[in-house]
This record gives C-alpha cells, structure tokens and sequence, in this order.
C-alpha cells in the first residue's frame, strides 16, 4: 500500500509533464510554422523582377537554374542581356535596366559615376592569362621566357615576351621551335580593344609596360605609350568583340589558329572542372608576370539592383556556384582551394599584380588605338 501511495503521485505528476512538454512543442512548431509562413509571405511581397546588361563570360552563371533557384530564395528574378564592357559603360539607362555588371573596373568606374551609385559590388574577380598549348609553352621555357610552375600552368616573363613581339621575331627563329617551327611572328592573340575588357586588361598590361613598369596617370603618358601599345592590337587581324568567341577557336582549332590567346582564368578553370579527362592534354594556362585581375562589378541603378549585389557579394551558395564557373570570390573559400579537390590546381595567391588605369586613360588609348584602325 505504501509503495501504491508513492508511485501514484509520481506517474500523475509524469504524465502531466509529458502533457505539458505536449502543449509546448505544439505551441513551438505552430510559432515556426507561422514565422515560416511570415517570412515567406513577406519575401513574396519583397519579390523583384531585374533586368541588366552583363558581360558574355557571366551569361552561364545566371542560366544556371541552380543560380536562378538561389536568388528566387531570396526574392530575386534577373534576366541578363550580354554586351561588351566599354559598351556597358556607355549604355547607362535606368529605366531599362537595374544594374550593370562589366567585367572590369575601368569601366565599372565610368558606370559608376553616370548612375551616381554610392556603393558597388564586388562578387567576382579573376587574373588575365594566357591560354596556350603544351609545346608552345615549352619553347618559351628554352628559350627563358617562361617556367613550368604546375602540371599544367606556367609562369611568363611579359616584358621578355613583349620585346619578342616588338621586335617580330618568328616561332621559327627560336630555339627548341620545332614543335612550332611556323614563319609567323610571335604575337598574342585578343578580343577586340574597341568593345572587349579582356583586351582592356591586356592594353593596360601592355601599356604598364610601354610605360617603364608604371601605371598610366595621365594625358602624355597614355599618348607616349600609344606608338608600343598600338601594333599589339592592329597586327592581330579580325577580333572578335568578346571572350566567348575567341576561347570557342581556341579549343577547336588548337595551336595553329591562335599560339596564346588573352584570357581569363574563369574560362580555363571551368572548362578543365566541366571536362576533367581534358586535364591530361595539351591545354596549358600561361601566368603573365606582372598581371592583371579583371574585377566583375555591379553597379546598380535601383534598389533592385543593389539587392542583387549584396546576394551575389554575400550569400555562400551563390559564391560556391561561381566557383563552379571559375570565378575567384570574397569568403573563407576564395575558389582555389576548391579546385584542387578536383585535380584543377592553380595558384591561390598571385603576388605580381597591377591596377589597371583610371578609366579616362585607359579610354584615351583605346580611342587612340581606334583611330588607327579607321587610317
């Protein structure tokens, strides 16, 4: 009897506690269930449609229906339009369009200034390269322009390169050239200057150069750099206006049709991470020293816009997602890192790096440089 009158209370007092622990798990899912609720509400409420002009190496992250899925989540719709950068800067129209987002910060900086923008986004960035083969890179390494710095990456003196050019010296005239013993000058191939910010970057390189290794501050030192800087682009031939074209030839057409090719590292990282059985070819990506790097920057024109950029700048599956495409980021894994898990291994940090111009000196040589081709 004594026993009863002690369990009793003890199981009335359990099972009163496992109604009440109930109640509140109850009351705890029906709270989430209607912040849940609210929260989607609201962001439904916040859900924006964008319109913006990008540059063509950016077009496959925002088809990606993984990119799309990630900004739907956050309330975001953006349909894209394609132009080359210097275009994008000169194409400022806020009522068309909510942001424009060029490859380069020359021009981000004209667009900048034409959307009087308080702030910019920097979600993206990536070197100036050279894509290039095997047994091109080879002959440079004989005759001491470059060194083989990974499997399949090397480093390139630029200024010992560019005298090279400048003075038209032929493949065949090399040492060790007969993988490639062509009469053709030594030359590395690009977009057009005119409308491309690959070419932008290889202008300012150039141009850095022509300069005695310092950056182009003004008026006369751009026209003194012109008469260098000038031929690099005239000699080529037919440009293409964007990346995708030219980095298309180069992997169909191989050496012959363009030995070195102005690139980012955004286009070879991708391939090399969508086609990894390439890995064990000829495809080589060529470090200049010094470098450039492209910077990808939003510029909004809206409010719109600006919630864009913070997403891109901000949220880690979109950064992980532009690391699929190539592109180097801002966080804890810049991309890199992620690479070599899939046998793409890269430099993670590049040491020999310039700002390219302001973009008024920068626009004085390409308008100089376009004179040019019209005599």
């Amino acid at each position: 009897m004594e026993i009863r009158k002690l369990v009793a209370p003890a199981l009335a007092l359990l099972l009163l506690a496992g109604v009440g622990a109930g109640i509140w798990y109850s009351n705890q899912r029906l709270g989430q269930t209607q912040a849940d609720a609210a929260q989607q509400r609201l962001t439904q409420a916040q859900q924006v449609t964008l319109r913006g002009l990008i540059g063509s190496e950016k077009e496959a992250f925002f088809a990606d229906p993984r990119v799309q899925q990630a900004l739907a989540k956050q309330g975001i719709t953006v349909t894209v339009e394609k132009a080359g950068s210097r275009a994008i800067a000169g194409r400022y129209d806020p009522k068309t369009y909510d942001f424009g987002f060029p490859s380069g910060a020359p021009a981000a900086q004209q667009l900048q200034r034409a959307a009087k923008a308080a702030n910019v986004y920097n979600p993206f960035y990536t070197p100036i390269v050279f894509a290039s083969w095997k047994p091109i890179a080879e002959i440079l390494v004989a005759n001491g322009i470059a060194s083989r710095e990974g499997e399949f990456y090397y480093v390139v003196d630029l200024p010992a390169l560019m005298a090279l050019v400048d003075k038209g010296t032929r493949w065949r005239e090399l040492k060790k050239s007969e993988a490639f013993a062509t009469g053709r000058s030594v030359l590395v191939n690009s977009t057009d200057v005119r409308t491309s910010n690959s070419a932008a970057m290889y202008l300012a390189l150039a141009s850095y150069l022509a300069n005695g290794q310092q950056i182009v501050q003004s008026a006369e030192e751009a026209d003194k750099a012109l008469p260098t800087v000038a031929p690099l682009f005239l000699r080529q031939g037919f440009q293409e206006q964007s990346s995708a074209g030219p980095f298309e030839d180069y992997l169909a057409l191989g050496m012959g049709k363009a030995p070195l090719l102005v690139a980012y590292e955004s286009q070879m990282v991708e391939f090399w991470l969508r086609h990894p059985d390439r890995l064990k070819g000829d495809m080589v990506v060529l470090y200049p020293r010094p470098t450039v790097y492209s910077k990808h920057v939003l510029v909004p024109y809206t409010p719109a816009g600006a919630r864009l950029g913070q997403a891109l700048e901000t949220d880690p599956v979109l950064r992980n997602l532009a690391h699929e495409f190539g592109f180097r980021t801002g966080g804890d894994v810049k991309g890199p890192e992620a690479w070599a898990k899939a046998g793409v291994k890269v430099p993670e940090v590049l040491v020999d790096v310039i700002d390219p111009p302001s973009h008024e000196w920068l626009e004085r040589m390409i308008q100089g440089i376009e004179a040019r081709f019209k005599q």
